[in-house]
């Protein structure tokens, strides 16, 4: 099980391809959802207040 901070413990498929040297793990499920939400919004040129007023409307 993986641990994720919205959902709780999440069973994941496991690593697909395994060395003898380093065989790899799942560590953790990915970033909360919405995490790059504003990061996203601002690269595709929106104002912070363009971001504030999707805020206040509850669409962020």
């Amino acid at each position: 099980m993986t641990p994720h901070p919205e959902l709780g413990p999440l069973r994941m498929q496991n690593v697909l391809f395994r060395l003898s040297a380093t065989p790899g793990a799942i560590r953790w499920a990915g970033r909360p959802h919405g995490a790059d939400t504003e990061a996203v919004l601002t690269e595709l040129g929106l104002t912070p207040a363009e971001l504030r007023a999707l805020r206040e409307e509850g669409a962020l």
